[in-house]
């Protein structure tokens, strides 16, 4: 992961979007402070599929808390 300023995204957009394209992430930085990621489009939806996951996970252990109370 290559970390980058805002100035240098701003100047070498272009460059940096087809370099994203191909599977580089870049930390984005203003003022020495992180405030964003560029990823690919495959990479971020793959989150999004974990984070659905996760939902899932959470709504299955309630489940099984009302089974497991149900039963007491």
């Amino acid at each position: 992961m290559e970390k980058i300023t805002v100035n240098k995204l701003q100047s070498g957009v272009s460059k940096i979007i087809r370099e994203v394209e191909t599977g580089e992430v870049y930390e984005v930085n203003r003022y020495s402070k992180k405030v964003a990621y560029l990823i690919p489009a495959d990479k971020f939806d793959d989150l999004l599929t974990g984070a659905s996951c996760k939902k899932c996970v959470e709504e299955l252990r309630d489940i099984k808390r009302k089974i497991t109370h149900a039963g007491s």
